[in-house]
């Protein structure tokens, strides 16, 4: 009897081929082809710029609140203010990391992506540069448009104003757009170790962006100094021109920051590895 091994040297072949450049153009190209991608990126970037430019005309009085003056709640800081739509290029991001990693489990493609590349750590570097390929440039788009346009408004209103070439203001803008990646790198992570949408999604927004403020309500005072290592307060060293005393310092917290982006590596990494598909 003739066994056809045709088929075996074939996947074979494919593999004594593979290379992780390879993986890095598949995981491009899944995420360009999906609709949901670039509505995510159009949307993340009107929000931020729209809501920047919004924050400044409430800021100068061009947007009152029916008694003649602008509304409460907005920053003076000229910076903080026409970046007032980092907050919803955080949650567009955050929602996008996870769908990027957990979209494959869902549709039950993450088998045949770890058929053809049997180097699971590769999957997931892979898919982190796809991720910030398509993350970054958008980021970065937004929170210098945001603050060129912000400025405008302030400016012809009269108001304060700060140049782009201040030490602060591109500190804070560079900042936000490495927060912004961090938060999208930390979805996609949860995405891989939940392998559920609906759970990672839950746990990036209730517990990276919800809880901080919740435990900051509700723990005693001498329960808050543990709170400023969590992922979002110890973004706030490279992410606000006036960081507060009870904050990280910046060295220190870019070091936290990194470590967390680390940590949620680490064990998507652990779990993809150990884990059958």
């Amino acid at each position: 009897m003739t066994i056809d091994t045709s088929h075996k040297f074939e996947v074979d072949a494919l593999k004594l081929k593979l290379t992780f450049g390879r993986v890095v153009k598949s995981e491009i190209l899944k995420l360009r082809s999906l609709r949901s991608t670039w509505i995510m990126m159009l949307a993340m970037l009107a929000l931020f710029i729209a809501f920047g430019a919004l924050a400044a005309l409430s800021t100068t009085g061009q947007i009152s609140d029916g008694s003649g003056g602008p509304p409460e709640g907005f920053a003076l800081d000229p910076v903080t203010t026409v970046l007032a739509g980092g907050g919803f290029a955080v949650l567009v991001m955050s929602v996008f990391g996870v769908i990027s990693g957990a979209r494959e489990y869902n549709s039950g493609m993450i088998r045949a992506t770890l058929s053809f590349v049997p180097r699971r750590l590769y999957v997931l570097w892979a898919k982190v540069i796809a991720l910030l390929i398509f993350v970054i440039p958008v980021t970065v788009i937004a929170a210098f448009g945001a603050f060129v346009l912000g400025m405008a408004v302030l400016s012809g209103a009269g108001s304060e104003t700060v140049a782009l070439s201040d030490p602060d203001a591109q500190r804070v803008l560079l900042g936000t757009a490495v927060y912004i990646a961090g938060l999208a790198i930390i979805g996609l992570a949860l995405g891989i170790a939940m392998r559920s949408m609906p759970g990672a999604i839950a746990t990036v927004i209730g517990g990276v962006l919800i809880l901080p403020a919740l435990l900051t309500a509700l723990l005693p005072e001498s329960w808050r100094s543990v709170l400023k290592f969590l992922p979002s307060n110890a973004a706030a060293a490279f992410t606000e021109v006036e960081v507060r005393v009870d904050m990280l310092a910046l060295g220190p917290g870019i070091t936290v920051f990194a470590a967390w982006l680390a940590l949620s590596l680490a064990v998507a990494g652990f779990l993809l590895v150990r884990r059958d598909a």
